[in-house]
């Protein structure tokens, strides 16, 4: 997926559409949930693409509502469990905005069918081209204001950016000053994608598609699709895909021998709160037999000189060594936001998820959101990181 002009669902849709997917399953989805859908092929800046457009005139107010829609369409087990966890991160993202519970939010630009039968039809035309891996790009949001509910908003609009947010979604402005990325857009490419990519990978293009968005822009207004087979390497890795990343750091330490533990521990806070990357004390045994720490701090070099001050001033150090230009490789990180059901109410915990080619290592509740639910519910705190570790395989972002 190439979103050089943003994404939409209407977008998606067509742009799978255009690459092959099966016309009457895409077709016989989106009608199953109460719509209809029109295909035209039209021109975006001299390029033909392929227009989905969904009529209807019924509308759902909550996640629920939605819910029900698609567990009473003919949508497939596959297909159904796709569409509904691409609702969670949909209404996962309009709760975070307003500060509610997923369970709570009212739709209101998203509310439209079509938005629904959007998510049916490109889940269902996704099962249909049966991809093994789905890659993509940087997103393209836009620029400036958009008009909403809620009166002007700027690009990419609350829901959107949460959503980029809470899924590690690169992404970059313009270019142009209008909105490109709808949240239904946004939360599809979240569901889908296995893998962000900076730049497009070793790949044989067997086809090439477009789906048509609706507005007219000084650029083609298309979602660009390319089905092909990818450069794999011997470790099963993609070729331009950052799964692990190769980063350059700097690294400050000092010798301390006066030093009480309150005033390291206060010192390790206040450094990670202006940019430490990690910071860690070591006993050791100084000269004459005296008991010390060694305190080593990892920053970026931009960070070192405000870094190396506040050590001197917190501890009376009269100096600091400096190890410039290391280089480390870190695994892909991600938050999630799963859904957890406590006492026959629904709860919203920030995992964070560390990856190595692919494979997950570790699957970390957020410790804030489960004590608060813990209180909240009165139960053990263990039971809730219990249940959202558990929930990390049908989280609401996968």
């Amino acid at each position: 997926m190439d979103p050089y002009a943003g994404a939409s669902g209407d977008m998606i849709m067509g742009c799978l559409l255009d690459l092959g997917a099966d016309p009457e399953a895409v077709t016989a989805a989106v009608e199953s949930v109460g719509c209809r859908l029109e295909v035209t092929s039209e021109e975006r800046g001299h390029i033909v693409a392929s227009r989905a457009r969904v009529v209807s005139d019924r509308r759902y107010q909550s996640l629920e509502e939605a819910k029900k829609i698609l567990e009473e369409s003919s949508l497939g087990p596959s297909v159904l469990d796709k569409a509904r966890r691409i609702m969670d991160v949909l209404a996962g993202a309009e709760a975070m905005v307003h500060g509610i519970e997923a369970s709570r939010v009212r739709f209101h630009e998203l509310g439209a069918l079509d938005a629904l039968a959007d998510i049916a039809g490109s889940c269902a035309a996704l099962e249909s081209l049966s991809p093994k891996k789905i890659l993509c790009l940087p997103i393209s949001v836009g620029g400036g204001l958009v008009k909403s509910a809620h009166g002007f908003l700027p690009v990419p609009g609350p829901a959107a950016l949460e959503i980029l947010r809470s899924h590690r979604i690169p992404w970059k402005g313009g270019p142009v000053d209008q909105e490109l990325l709808t949240p239904t857009g946004a939360s599809i490419l979240a569901a889908i994608v296995d893998s962000f990519l900076d730049f497009y990978p070793e790949i044989r293009a067997q086809k090439v598609g477009y789906g048509a968005g609706s507005s007219v822009m000084p650029l083609p207004n298309a979602l660009r699709g390319i089905l092909g087979e990818v450069k794999v390497g011997h470790d099963h890795s993609v070729h331009a895909i950052h799964s692990v990343h190769p980063d350059q750091v700097a690294q400050l330490e000092t010798n301390l021998d006066d030093v009480t533990g309150e005033v390291l521990g206060y010192l390790i806070e206040r450094l990670m709160e202006v940019g430490a990357l990690d910071v860690s004390v070591l006993p050791a045994l100084m000269k004459k037999g005296r008991p010390g720490h060694v305190i080593r701090v990892i920053a970026r070099e931009k960070d070192l000189e405000r870094l190396a001050g506040m050590i001197m001033a917190e501890t009376g150090s009269l100096g600091l060594r400096v190890f410039p230009s290391l280089h480390r490789y870190t695994a892909e990180r991600e938050e999630k936001l799963v859904v957890i059901e406590v006492k026959g109410r629904s709860y919203q915990v920030a995992l964070k998820v560390n990856k190595f080619g692919g494979s997950i290592l570790k699957a970390k509740p957020e410790y804030e959101d489960c004590r608060r639910i813990a209180l909240e519910a009165d139960v053990p705190l263990r039971d809730v990181i219990k249940m959202a570790e558990d929930a990390e395989g049908r989280d609401i972002g996968s």
